[in-house]
C-alpha cells in the first residue's frame, strides 16, 4: 500500500526540513505512536494499534528530502514501511509532500486510518510551524536600528541556506569570503535562540556580531549576496 499527500506551510525549507528531521515531533501524528527509544542504529518504536509491536525506524537524509525507514524482521509478523518528506519550497510558501508506503498485516486498515491521521495532520503540521521558536530565515536574521536593513537583506539574493554541524561552519565561511571578491556578502549563523552575523567584503571580513560560543552544534546558515 503506497499513498501520498500534502501538507503547506509559510515556513522556510530550513525550518522545516530541521522540524522533519526531530522523529520525536511525528509522534503526535499518530496516536498508536506510544513511545519512542534512540538506539546506536536508530530509534525503536512501540505501537500499540490491532496488534502491540516494537519496529526498527532509520533516517536517511538528503538535500530536500528526509525517508524513515520502518522495519519488523523478526518473528511472525514482518513488516516494511516507510515515511518519504520531499520538501519543495515555493515562492512564498513551502510544500512537503508526504509518500507512506506499507507492506505487511492489516493494510486495509492501515490505508482507512491514514487517510484519518493525515485529516487532522493537517492542523497538527500547521500548528506546530507556526509555534517554533525559530522563525523563517528571511524574517528572523538581523535587526538593526537602520528601518531600511531588513528590506536590503531581503533584496538581496540567496547563495546559501542549510542546516549544517558545527564542523562545517569553517567550510561556509571561506565559501562566503570568497564570494565576497567581488560584492558584500552577509553571512547569518543561527541555532533557533540566538545568531550571529558576519559581513564579507572584497575577501575580508568586515565585522561580527554575536557570540559563537553561545550557539549550539546544530547551525542554520543563510547566506546573502548581491
Amino acid at each position: 500500500m503506497e499513498t501520498t499527500y500534502e501538507f503547506e506551510t509559510r515556513r522556510t525549507m530550513d525550518v522545516v526540513k530541521e522540524y522533519l528531521m526531530n522523529p520525536q515531533n511525528l509522534m503526535k501524528y499518530v496516536p498508536s505512536f506510544k513511545g519512542l527509544k534512540e538506539t546506536d542504529h536508530g530509534w525503536e518504536l512501540q505501537v500499540s494499534w490491532v496488534i502491540t509491536l516494537t519496529l526498527e525506524i532509520t533516517r536517511q537524509i538528503g538535500r530536500d528530502e528526509i525517508t524513515y525507514l520502518i522495519k519488523k524482521n523478526n518473528g511472525l509478523i514482518k513488516i516494511n514501511s516507510y515515511l518519504r518528506f520531499v520538501i519543495l519550497p515555493t515562492k512564498d510558501r513551502t510544500v512537503v509532500r508526504l509518500t507512506f508506503f506499507y507492506k505487511g498485516p492489516f493494510e486495509r486498515i492501515a490505508k482507512r486510518q491514514t487517510e484519518e491521521f493525515y485529516k487532522r495532520g493537517v492542523e497538527i503540521f500547521k500548528e506546530d510551524l507556526e509555534s517554533m521558536g525559530s522563525r523563517p530565515a528571511e524574517e528572523a536574521v538581523v535587526r538593526k536600528s537602520d528601518p531600511n536593513s531588513r528590506l536590503t537583506l531581503l533584496k538581496m539574493k540567496t547563495l546559501l541556506s542549510k542546516i549544517i554541524d558545527r564542523g562545517e561552519l569553517d567550510d561556509v565561511l571561506e565559501q562566503a569570503m570568497i564570494w565576497s571578491v567581488n560584492s558584500e556578502v552577509i553571512v547569518i549563523v543561527s541555532d533557533g535562540k540566538g545568531k550571529v552575523e558576519l559581513v564579507f567584503d572584497k575577501g575580508d571580513l568586515k565585522t561580527v556580531n554575536g557570540d559563537f560560543n553561545s550557539l549550539n552544534d546544530k547551525l542554520t546558515v543563510l547566506v546573502k549576496g548581491s
